[in-house]
Parts: C-alpha cells; sequence; structure tokens
C-alpha cells in the first residue's frame, strides 16, 4: 500500500512494516530509472517484489511521482514512487508483475 503524504514515516523499518508482500533481496547492479522529466540514471536494485522495489537515487523524488524501471532483458516496468527516505525510495508497479518476470528480475547476477 503507497504511503500517503501525511503519514509522518521516520525509518525504513515502519516502511517496511507498511508492505504488502515481502520483498526478495536482489543487490542488483544494471537496471536504470527514469524519470517523466526524462533524467536517466543507473542504479543498485536493492529488493523487489511482485508490486515494487527500493533503490537508491541522487535526487529527492515525492511519492505520487511516475518512475520507470529498466532491468536488461526486460521491457521497461513503469511505477510510482511511494514513499522517499533519505534518497532512497521504495516504488509500487503500476502493474504487477507477472511470476515469469520477477523470477526473471530475481534470478539475475550482478
Amino acid at each position: 500500500m503507497p504511503l500517503k503524504d501525511n503519514d509522518m514515516t521516520t525509518s525504513l523499518g515502519e516502511i517496511t512494516q507498511k508492505r504488502q508482500e515481502e520483498r526478495a533481496r536482489v543487490n542488483l547492479d544494471g537496471p536504470t530509472l527514469r524519470q517523466a522529466n526524462g533524467m536517466i540514471g543507473s542504479i543498485k536494485l536493492h529488493d523487489v517484489s511482485s508490486r515494487g522495489f527500493r533503490t537508491d537515487w541522487p535526487e529527492k523524488l515525492l511519492p505520487g511521482e511516475k518512475v520507470w524501471l529498466k532491468v536488461p532483458g526486460i521491457d521497461e516496468l513503469p511505477a510510482t514512487v511511494a514513499w522517499e527516505l533519505d534518497l532512497m525510495i521504495g516504488c509500487q508497479f503500476e502493474v504487477a508483475l507477472r511470476p515469469g518476470v520477477f523470477s526473471k528480475i530475481v534470478n539475475q547476477k550482478s
């Protein structure tokens, strides 16, 4: 469930407790993230679930902003920023990942 703008979350632990499902830790280098303004950057994908992911981003992004995750060998995945904490973001995919796509991401090597 995305966090609302008025949620006063102060720690990653509080954010983790609000997740709808567990995420697989992947620590994957190689994916890129694109913002709506066209800015693209390489990221380290920390973890992923069929509904979302967590990564670092060098700029502050606000909940509700659109982004696109690109993992090598997979089409861009549209998502929305659910939360931001000290330049770490959690995003929710627009459409839940199919099991085969999720498996392909989790089984990639950095």
